[in-house]
């Protein structure tokens, strides 16, 4: 399970992390309270963030494909 890294980052199962400013991660929830939207990082490996009513719901992996969010440890 993907996990969302306090504040704006997040790790998928494969062990990439996508760092975001928090400003761009707020943007997000915002927008995804009318639809869904996705967040692109600007790595060469390019994993996707998913958005849906606020919160941040899955790492969308170029190897593994969507993987869920979960809670950091």
């Amino acid at each position: 399970m993907a996990v969302h890294l306090y504040p704006s980052s997040y790790r998928c199962d494969c062990g990439h992390e996508s760092h975001f400013t928090e400003g761009t991660v707020r943007e997000m929830r915002q927008k995804s309270q009318r639809k869904r939207q996705l967040l692109e990082g600007s790595e060469a490996d390019q994993h996707l963030i998913e958005f849906e009513h606020g919160q941040a719901v899955a790492v969308i992996c170029p190897r593994l494909g969507r993987r869920a969010i979960g809670a950091a440890d």
